[in-house]
C-alpha cells in the first residue's frame, strides 16, 4: 500500500514532537544538575566556546566560538541514516557509517529578553557540504544557506544554551536545488 501524505505528515509532526520533548527533558536534567547560585548568563561573555548536541537536519555534534560581543562562528557534523535520494535515481542511500554533513557559518545575534533568561536571535551565512556513500562516488553537495533561530541561555545554570534553528539552504554543486533545515540543540559553555 503506497503512504498517503496524510500519513507522512502525521509520522513528521511525530517525529518533531519527540526531538522537542528530549530535549526538553535534557535541559531540565542539565538544570536540575547544577547547584550554583543565580548570577547573570555567562555564554558569550566570560564562557565564548560551546559544545552539544543538535536533532534535526542534521543530527549531530555542534559548536559554537564567539568572536567578538555580538557574532561567532557555528560549526556541525551530522551525521544521516538511510534514506531515500530523487538526485541519484533513488539509490543514493545517504546513510551509514560514511555519511555526513558539516557546516560552518558566520552569526550576528541581537538580544531580545534579558531577565532571568536570555533569549537573542541571530541570522547568519555560511555553507554546508554533505557527502554519501552510492551514486559511484559523486554524493558531495556543497550549498550556501542562511540560518536564523532563537538562542535562549539562562542565569543559572549560566553556561547552558538551548537553541531551534531554520537554515534555507541553495545547493549548488549536484544543483541548483533549494532546501530548508532545521535543527533544536543544546549547547554547554567552557
Amino acid at each position: 500500500m503506497r503512504p498517503t501524505l496524510t500519513s507522512a505528515f502525521t509520522r513528521a509532526i511525530s517525529a518533531v514532537a519527540k526531538t522537542i520533548g528530549m530535549t526538553g527533558i535534557l535541559a531540565a536534567i542539565l538544570v536540575a544538575g547544577t547547584s550554583s547560585t543565580a548570577h547573570a548568563t555567562e555564554v558569550g561573555y566570560n564562557r565564548t566556546f560551546g559544545l552539544g548536541f543538535e536533532l534535526g537536519d542534521p543530527t549531530g555534534i555542534t559548536a559554537k566560538l564567539w568572536v567578538a560581543p555580538t557574532n561567532s562562528l557555528d560549526f556541525g557534523l551530522g551525521f544521516y541514516g538511510y534514506g531515500f535520494d530523487d538526485r541519484c535515481g533513488g539509490n543514493c542511500g545517504y546513510g551509514g557509517y560514511g555519511s555526513g554533513s558539516f557546516n560552518i557559518d558566520y552569526l550576528w545575534q541581537s538580544n531580545i529578553v534579558r531577565g532571568q533568561a536570555q533569549l537573542d536571535w541571530h541570522i547568519g551565512a555560511g555553507g554546508r557540504m554533505i557527502w554519501g556513500r552510492g551514486c559511484s562516488g559523486d554524493c558531495i553537495d556543497i550549498g550556501a544557506r542562511m540560518p536564523i533561530g532563537l538562542d535562549l541561555m539562562f542565569n543559572n545554570p549560566s553556561m547552558l544554551e538551548v537553541f531551534f534553528e531554520l537554515a534555507p539552504i541553495l545547493y549548488v554543486v549536484h544543483g541548483p536545488y533549494f532546501d530548508v533545515e532545521g535543527a533544536i540543540g543544546v549547547r554547554y559553555y567552557f
